[in-house]
């Protein structure tokens, strides 16, 4: 049996970048640009890159002659193919995912550049696992094939990220036969990923890592960015995929997110009542902890809005009509 042909192939990357230029950004984004020469890719999704100027110079070394950037929300997206349209998304508390159609010959398909809210805590995991509620709605729209590459601020072990998966109804390409195939892009951790429409096929090739070298910068060595990224290479099944309607797992994950999200929201009020009594500071946090309490109020009626949703095709589907 043959394989398909590969048809696209891509790269990730959190680049670190600034919002105000100064030095040591000009000697690292000239390392990374050296390096982009040698990737050959044909599409790229960047996050954290602040100015327009500094997506030129890194698609211009990448060979990529087309690209669309999110200034505020700091994400970019680049392609030897032409880009038919772009579309964006403000995912909240500094989030956000940007999503080109790339026209490849004989199909287009959806790229996203994806960044969410790092942070370890309690508050900081409720914050992102309302991010990843939006972001998979935002890319269930895709009709068909699209990767999602990018920094979702989680571990894959974390059980945020393997609800955002049952929610999605996507493929991790960092796993391989339950393996993981890519190791660590930030400190530990990984934290970027590429992800396509789940499909009982295996993906012929996995994604790896890359920009994992170091550069000299003032007498200290250091990594080309904060993260490692990450390249994939795409089959031609891959065109012919696309997103179930109703994934297994994506009701009892909506659930899970509904119940999550109330958990948080009654663990950040009650911090906040007890934070209202410090002076100053007090009020500060408690402001805050409103703005973080409104948020997951919404995300969770958005979540019990798409249960319903999700429910009454089955209930329907049980009834025989005459």
């Amino acid at each position: 049996m043959t394989t398909a042909a590969l048809v696209l192939s891509v790269l990730t990357l959190n680049v670190a970048g600034p919002r105000r230029i100064h030095q040591g950004w000009q000697t690292r984004r000239a390392a990374l640009t050296e390096r982009l020469k040698s990737e050959k890719v044909d599409a790229a999704a960047f996050q954290e890159i602040w100015r327009g100027e500094d997506l030129d110079a890194l698609a211009q070394a990448a060979g990529l002659k087309n690209s669309v950037s999110d200034i505020p929300l700091g994400l970019a997206a680049a392609s030897r193919y032409p880009l038919e349209s772009s579309l964006r998304r403000d995912l909240g508390w500094g989030g956000g995912v940007l999503r080109v159609r790339i026209a490849m010959p004989g199909r287009a398909a959806d790229l996203y550049s994806a960044r969410l809210t790092p942070g370890d805590d309690s508050t900081a995991a409720a914050r992102r696992l309302a991010q990843l509620f939006d972001l998979a709605e935002f890319v269930r729209q895709s009709t068909g094939p699209f990767i999602l590459l990018g920094d979702l601020a989680a571990p894959p072990d974390d059980p945020e990220i393997r609800l955002f998966l049952d929610l999605l109804g996507a493929r991790d390409l960092c796993v391989a036969h339950a393996d993981e195939a890519c190791g660590r892009t930030l400190d530990e951790r990984r934290v970027d990923y590429a992800l396509i429409p789940y499909s009982s096929r295996p993906p012929r090739e996995n994604a790896r890592a890359a920009f994992t070298e170091t550069q000299v910068d003032e007498n200290e060595v250091r990594p080309l960015s904060a993260h490692f990224g990450l390249t994939a290479r795409l089959d031609a099944f891959w065109l012919k995929s696309s997103l179930a309607s109703e994934p297994d797992g994506r009701q009892e994950a909506l659930a899970a997110v509904a119940d999550a999200l109330d958990s948080a929201r009654n663990e950040i009020e009650t911090r906040a009542n007890r934070s209202g009594w410090i002076p100053w500071l007090g009020t500060r946090r408690l402001m805050e902890r409103q703005l973080d309490v409104a948020r997951l109020v919404a995300a969770t009626e958005r979540v019990r809005t798409a249960q319903s949703r999700a429910v009454k095709p089955a209930v329907s589907a049980s009834y025989d009509y005459p």
